[in-house]
């Protein structure tokens, strides 16, 4: 989980958590190379210069996603965002109406506000091949207590549910 610059929202100590490289090559085998990915939420700010070894361009810049989304032009937001807003995240994606891949605890999905949201829509869960470990403050964890999974929308991917 990334933290954000967000006035209106309390953020939790724990919801700075870094995604290291190897989950973001998990998901990127399904992301053509010419797309510009964005990732809103900053926490360290390493996710830009991973992309950019992994050969992607990636806009990750130290602002506010829900006032400053709209000056960047993107193909698809990437990210693991604070797990304590995600609700408002995905109301905001919704608005915004493009390409997403997040990083998510496998409950949201049995949340109402998702089901409400994305039931009908181009969703696609893709489950990976074991629990995903996240990073603190630079240093790996040692075990995540819950699963999490990474929530497509509009990838063009034509199954539901993807094991990878």
């Amino acid at each position: 989980m990334m933290s954000v610059k967000q006035h209106d929202v309390s953020f939790k100590k724990d919801d700075d958590y870094e995604t290291p490289k190897y989950i973001w090559e998990m998901i990127l085998k399904l992301v053509p190379r010419d797309k510009i990915l964005y990732d809103p939420f900053y926490c360290r700010g390493n996710t830009a210069s991973v992309m950019k070894e992994l050969g992607y361009e990636c806009i990750h810049e130290d602002e506010d996603f829900f006032t400053n989304h709209h000056r960047y032009e993107y193909d698809i937001l990437l990210s693991n965002p604070p797990f304590s807003i995600k609700k408002k995240i995905f109301d905001e994606l919704k608005k915004i109406d493009k390409p997403f891949i997040l990083i998510v605890p496998v409950s949201t999905i049995t949340k109402k506000y998702f089901m409400d949201n994305y039931r009908n829509d181009d969703i696609t869960i893709i489950i990976p091949p074991k629990r995903m470990q996240f990073m603190k403050n630079g240093k790996q964890l040692k075990e995540c207590w819950f699963d999490t999974v990474f929530i497509c929308y509009k990838m063009g991917l034509n199954e539901k549910i993807i094991y990878i």
